[in-house]
């Protein structure tokens, strides 16, 4: 077996086929945003989508999914094959200069220690909205229909009025937990280049915009990538209402699962998105070092035949009998 790594090369705009974590586009962008290289790694009749880290100084990376585990599928793949398929991988690595890889992934790689604690939440859209309403809590129903009782409204649609609405929000949020947060030339390039794929949900109390989210869309299921709240109104359960609203979303355009997301398992947002999620799966991370080929000759061998060639045959004896028990 052979493999191929090939810089991939964006089309500008992504076409509304597929998702958009397939699309050269999309992956042109996180690359951009994560410093890495978009690529596409081409192993017998398997092409497999990945990320490529060119440190100035230092060894070589392969990512499969960076950013959102999904950027790393292998969609030719059966899930049983997932595994044989990374272990095949990474043997064929041994011949490049790629040093390490990365795996962001649904799927269990039994061999591999995994080193993340996310947990992905879905809400799957069946038999239908109203009875996923039926099977909520009273408390969380009662907690949706108050910021509705309060006037709270929403739109939803991509333009550059919602996108400055949710950037306000989310650079709020990401300050009042003190987390680092992608540049607004980010989420613009990902609507003028990606616009197929993406909607953005802006919520308002008396005209305000009190909680948004950026969310990716194909025929099937609605992403929830980024959100943000305002700090003053997180008390009057806008978020809550923000993804119910977008289960209705899903519902009332066909969309089969509203996908609310990674988290830390047991942290405050998992519990909270355990509210609605009536399906959810664990997201692994694995890190793998290349091994390098090994020599069909050590460089201690290659000094004592070199001593043999160029000296008498008694140098030979001595140096095999010294040496031939370490090449067994």
């Amino acid at each position: 077996m052979s493999i191929t790594i090939t810089t991939e090369h964006p089309v500008t705009p992504t076409p509304a086929v597929g998702d958009i974590f397939s699309s050269p586009a999309f992956r042109a962008i996180l690359a951009r945003e994560f410093r890495l290289e978009s690529v596409q790694v081409f192993m017998e009749a398997i092409t497999i989508p990945a990320f490529r880290r060119n440190p100035l100084f230092g060894k070589q990376t392969l990512i499969l999914g960076a950013g959102f585990d999904k950027t790393g599928l292998i969609t030719a793949l059966a899930d049983n094959d997932y595994a044989v398929t990374i272990e095949q991988l990474a043997r064929e690595l041994a011949t490049t200069r790629v040093k390490s890889l990365e795996i962001r992934t649904a799927q269990h790689i039994p061999c591999l220690t995994d080193q993340s604690d996310k947990v992905e939440l879905n809400v799957d859209i069946q038999p239908s909205v109203d009875a996923i309403w039926n099977k909520l809590s009273t408390n969380t129903r009662k907690n949706i229909r108050r910021p509705l009782k309060q006037g709270f409204t929403s739109t939803i649609g991509l333009n550059t009025t919602l996108l400055d609405e949710f950037y306000q929000l989310y650079r709020m949020s990401l300050h009042d937990i003190g987390s680092l947060l992608h540049p607004k030339q980010f989420f613009t390039d990902l609507m003028m280049q990606c616009p197929a794929h993406m909607e953005i949900f802006v919520g308002y109390m008396d005209g305000i915009p009190v909680v948004s989210s950026v969310s990716f869309v194909s025929q099937d299921e609605v992403y929830g990538a980024w959100s943000g709240i305002h700090t003053d109104y997180k008390k009057h359960n806008v978020f809550l209402a923000m993804l119910w609203q977008m289960i209705e979303y899903c519902g009332a355009s066909g969309r089969k699962t509203y996908n609310l997301g990674r988290s830390s398992e047991g942290s405050n947002p998992h519990q909270f998105k355990l509210k609605l999620a009536n399906r959810s799966h664990k997201i692994y991370y694995y890190q793998m070092n290349i091994a390098a080929l090994p020599r069909s000759r050590s460089s201690v061998q290659d000094a004592a035949s070199w001593l043999i060639r160029n000296t008498p045959e008694v140098v030979m004896n001595g140096l095999s009998r010294a040496l031939i028990h370490k090449f067994y």
